[in-house]
Parts: C-alpha cells; sequence; structure tokens
C-alpha cells in the first residue's frame, strides 16, 4: 500500500469542483515524512473524509536533480509512481493542469469538466 503524504500544515491555494470530487491544492506545505512538497492536490469524492488520490510536486535534494528539480508523483492506495521529473513542475499553473488531467484518468472523469470554486 502507498504511504498517503503526511501533511501538517499547509495553506489552500485553489479548489475546484470535478465531477463528484472535491479537489483542494496546497502550498507552503509542512510535512511529517521525508519529502518536501511544493504542491498538493488531493482528490475527495463526496461524501468521503480522505482522499482517494493525490497529485504531488516534490522538490528534489540536490543529488537527485540530473534530469530536474522537481518531480510529479501520483499516490493512491495501489500506487506510488514518479510521472515525471522537470522543473516547470515548481509553476503552480502548470502543476494544476497536469494535476487535474492525472486525476481525470486516474478517476474516470473524462466526461466532466474541473470548475474552480472559492
Amino acid at each position: 500500500m502507498a504511504a498517503f503524504p503526511k501533511i501538517l500544515t499547509a495553506i489552500p491555494q485553489q479548489r475546484y469542483q470535478y465531477g463528484d470530487y472535491g479537489v483542494t491544492v496546497l502550498g507552503d506545505i509542512e510535512s511529517g515524512d521525508e519529502r518536501v512538497y511544493r504542491y498538493v492536490a488531493a482528490f475527495v469524492r463526496e461524501g468521503d473524509s480522505q482522499p482517494q488520490l493525490f497529485v504531488v510536486v516534490e522538490t528534489l535534494p540536490p543529488s537527485q536533480r540530473e534530469q530536474g528539480s522537481h518531480a510529479l508523483r501520483v499516490i493512491n492506495a495501489a500506487m506510488d509512481e514518479v510521472l515525471d521529473v522537470d522543473a516547470r513542475w515548481a509553476n503552480m499553473s502548470n502543476f494544476v493542469d497536469q494535476a487535474l488531467q492525472t486525476g481525470s484518468q486516474m478517476l474516470g472523469l473524462e466526461q466532466e469538466q474541473p470548475y474552480q470554486v472559492q
């Protein structure tokens, strides 16, 4: 089973409604695990209390930056996998676009449209 992010504190940056899911994008994250998260997108199905899917960007330590400075990772109950490593994931707009697309593919939301809420 994959290890979900252990978030101690974070500041919500954006919120979306995406089909039956609420998506919260977090920034300014202090984690309780060894990873340094820049952004976290948490997908929570309506009626559930815990996210089913996390799409995250981790700031990589200098010793792991051969391919880029930031890793795009997907975490759910069945997997914990890095999808890409590139400096572009440090940009919130790039991250949010990719997180919503990844969530759509993994949660079967292709027929839905995400819309930002506040």
